[in-house]
């Protein structure tokens, strides 16, 4: 009888280890389910100044328009918030159109985007690379992952808009990755935007948390949690913002205006998944390219300084260009 009481003690003994135990890993996981998605936003916002880890980010060059044979107006415009952005415009008379160029959250600067001007203002067309927020010359001590920098965009159309040179020229912007994003947020909220080009774009930036968890083989209920979670920290830093001017809602305003998005098959960084949830959202014109390559920045080996070279690529941007009017 004694020898059973003592066994019945020692399982009720184990019984509250196990539970204290498995209590103890419950709070771990969610003090890290919450913790995560800070770290990830906090590193994600950090200000980008191009002297990054070479290694995890190569494309850390700064080129001038000289590197390209251009003769560039290199401009400092104030957005309605009251930050100075860097831009840089790249004219030819009489262009078809005035390109906007955007880049992506920590490559490369968008200075590799004058070799599209050069190839482009061959075609007629002129640009104006934009420096957004939180990144190299421009104000502004934090990436705001393409919630706030609507505003950015906002400066340089209003500079368009403003110079007779450019009365009556159609409008597009152009970005890659978070530049992408920035692009589908400006052009739904920008009315005097005629065209979109968005490569390798998030549809939301917790989607981008979500994807890479399920890459990991991490169960979808989790990844759908977290997922939630990371919502809820981007509304914390940057308002309403975070559910309203998000691409996958952003992109149902294209109201009859020419789009393309664009994505990579093996795109590991922004899974082309993202694109498939932006078509699903957007009028049935919006035309679309799943481009069979590794490259997350769409160009053949990321070489922006020759992308002249990529015909491919360059055959599809000037098709879809030379039909905006």
């Amino acid at each position: 009888m004694k020898s059973n009481t003592i066994a019945l003690l020692d399982s009720i003994v184990w019984v509250k280890k196990i539970r204290k135990a498995l209590f103890i890993i419950l709070i771990i996981l969610v003090i890290i389910m919450f913790v995560v998605p800070i770290i990830i936003i906090d590193q994600a916002t950090q200000k980008v100044t191009y002297q990054g880890n070479a290694a995890e980010h190569p494309l850390q060059d700064i080129y001038y328009a000289e590197d390209f044979g251009l003769k560039a107006k290199e401009m400092t415009l104030t957005t309605e918030d009251g930050l100075k952005v860097w831009a840089s415009e790249v004219f030819t008379p009489n262009p078809k159109a005035v390109i906007i160029y955007l880049t992506g959250i920590r490559q490369p600067s968008v200075t590799y985007f004058y070799g599209h001007s050069q190839w482009l203002k061959e075609k007629g067309y002129a640009s104006i690379l934009l420096e957004v927020r939180g990144h190299g010359s421009s104000d502004g001590e934090k990436v705001c992952l393409g919630y706030k920098e609507v505003s950015d965009v906002k400066a340089v159309v209003d500079y368009i808009k403003d110079q007779k040179k450019y009365e009556e020229v159609p409008i597009i912007v152009h970005g890659v990755s978070m530049g992408g994003a920035v692009a589908i947020n400006s052009f739904g909220t920008i009315g005097e935007i005629d065209g979109l080009i968005a490569m390798s774009t998030y549809s939301r930036f917790e989607d981008v948390v979500y994807d890479t968890m399920r890459s990991y083989n991490i169960p979808g209920f989790i990844c759908g949690i977290e997922k939630s979670i990371t919502h809820i920290h981007l509304q914390i830093v940057f308002g309403s913002e975070a559910k309203e001017m998000t691409p996958i809602d952003q992109i149902k305003n294209i109201d009859g205006r020419s789009a393309l998005l664009i994505a990579s098959t093996g795109d590991t960084e922004v899974l082309p998944d993202n694109m498939g949830r932006l078509l699903k959202e957007a009028p049935e014109t919006c035309e679309w390219w799943l481009r069979d390559s590794l490259d997350h920045f769409i160009i053949q080996d990321c070489d922006f300084k020759n992308v002249k070279e990529d015909e491919e690529y360059c055959n599809r941007i000037l098709s879809f260009l030379e039909r905006i009017r």
